[in-house]
């Protein structure tokens, strides 16, 4: 649960909650989340500071911090929702491909941040984002941004902290994106609402894999792929769990780390005389069906979820329990009155090798084989262009020498590289680098070691007249690469 200010700790207990959310405004809480140690519910605390995207940790901040650690408190949290402009300060230059604005004050503040946490023997959850789909707040590019900023910076300090107590926050608003089948009417059948039982089977909770997500997109993934969801869809329990997993595992070596909801839930909350169902494939809940659906996410987090699954605290504690804030709602007495079913979880290296599995049961340690993302090889000519520019070659002067060429040619011009991910395997891709001789490496780091079947085209050069000759000599023999 997530807390509304104070939160009720009998309540907690009697509801079966394994996990408390605290945000506070500093170290006010720190009696009550060692009260709910002793009731065997984990606190999770983050700190609010009003849009602190980007800020750094501060000496009172780091202070109030220090009073949990000090305490020994484990789980905590530092950003909130950096996708979302409004947790930023005014003015900020709010894009993810904004890399020195935005992406590297935020992972290098919370490398700062987490390396403390880790110092008290405490664990650091990573910036949580909000799930959100299209345009500057899309979360699978705000995963891929923040991680390969990790990746080509700070990839060994980063490895240190996954082996030392890393988890990562997500917000699983799971919307409608659920259902319990018609008994006997096989997968793609679906109870309405007021047929749901959360103490009989069939219920479906891994979206977007699940068959009827599966039926009308085929191929629907967490990273896109299809015409109806191009950048991905994380909107379910597991989705933003399951992206950080994937390209964590590709990037860093990961066996597996926790991945725990520090809110979210069935969303929007209904009331008492409506029917939420955003999404029209599915059905909708109502307010006596959210009920059934929250007790069986629970039972399904527990017996069916991957491993790496731990929880989700309910967004929040007043909306469920307190008349103020609209409660209570059925799912106090159904919760309640349900079993409690622990979760569990075999030893799993966090760097290593497992399989990414969300049948039930853990799938065992073996060596997970990765599909290397992007395009497949190059035969006979690319289908695809891109030029890039190594860091400190500025787009503008790019231009002003490369003129003849672009127009000859008409390559693709990049400053990041992310955008190779979403290339089909059928396709082919050829990308032309301009960088400096004290720059190869990185450049073949970032792109040649990554992605080994596109055509690498380097063009190197000390002095914008090199580059300019170089170019214009490709032009004057037709010849696109070198």
């Amino acid at each position: 649960m997530h807390n509304q200010g104070p939160m009720n700790i009998d309540k907690l207990a009697e509801q079966k909650m394994g996990i408390a959310k605290l945000v506070g405004l500093g170290d006010e809480y720190v009696g009550d989340a060692l009260k709910m140690v002793e009731r065997n519910i984990t606190p999770i605390i983050r700190i609010w500071r009003p849009e602190f995207s980007g800020k750094p940790l501060d000496a009172e901040l780091e202070r109030q911090f220090r009073s949990y650690l000090q305490a020994g408190l484990k789980w905590f949290e530092f950003y909130n929702e950096p996708n979302l402009y409004v947790e930023w300060p005014p003015g900020a230059n709010f894009d993810p491909l904004n890399i020195g604005g935005v992406i590297a004050p935020l992972i290098e503040n919370w490398l700062t941040w987490a390396e403390m946490v880790i110092s008290y023997g405490a664990y650091p959850g990573f910036i949580s984002l909000s799930e959100a789909g299209g345009g500057w707040e899309n979360t699978t590019t705000w995963i891929n941004q923040l991680l390969l900023y990790l990746f080509d910076n700070h990839h060994n300090r980063f490895v240190d902290i996954l082996a030392n107590g890393f988890w990562l926050a997500t917000h699983p608003y799971v919307l409608n994106h659920f259902y319990q089948e018609m008994p006997g009417g096989g997968p793609l059948s679906a109870r309405p609402p007021e047929m749901q039982n959360a103490f009989e089977p069939g219920w479906h909770f891994e979206y977007p894999y699940d068959p009827i997500s599966q039926a009308s997109d085929p191929g629907r993934s967490v990273w896109g792929g299809t015409p109806l969801a191009p950048l991905g869809d994380v909107h379910g329990l597991i989705g933003s769990g399951l992206a950080f997993m994937e390209r964590l595992q590709e990037m860093f070596g990961v066996g597996a780390v926790p991945v725990i909801g520090t809110e979210g839930g069935l969303w929007p909350l209904p009331d008492r005389n409506s029917v939420k169902q955003l999404d029209i494939r599915y059905p909708g809940f109502t307010w006596e069906s959210h009920a059934h659906a929250t007790v069986a996410m629970f039972d399904w987090i527990s017996h069916s979820a991957p491993p790496w699954m731990f929880g989700v605290a309910l967004w929040k504690w007043d909306h469920y329990y307190d008349a103020s804030g609209g409660g209570p709602m059925p799912a106090e007495g159904l919760l309640q009155n349900s079993n409690f079913i622990p979760k569990q979880v075999p030893p799993i290296p966090a760097v290593g090798d497992y399989v990414l599995d969300f049948d039930e049961g853990p799938a065992p340690p073996v060596r997970v084989v990765i599909e290397i993302p992007g395009p497949g090889p190059v035969h006979g000519q690319p289908e695809f262009h891109f030029m890039v520019l190594a860091p400190g070659i500025d787009k503008e002067w790019f231009f002003d020498i490369a003129r003849v060429y672009w127009d000859r040619f008409k390559p693709t011009l990049m400053t990041v590289y992310d955008f190779i991910n979403f290339l089909p395997k059928s396709s082919s891709l050829a990308v032309t680098v301009i960088t400096t001789p004290d720059m190869v490496d990185l450049m073949n780091k970032q792109i040649a070691v990554r992605w080994p079947n596109i055509y690498m085209d380097l063009i190197v050069a000390n002095t914008p007249n090199e580059v300019e000759d170089l170019l214009n000599s490709r032009v004057a023999a037709g010849r696109r690469f070198g």
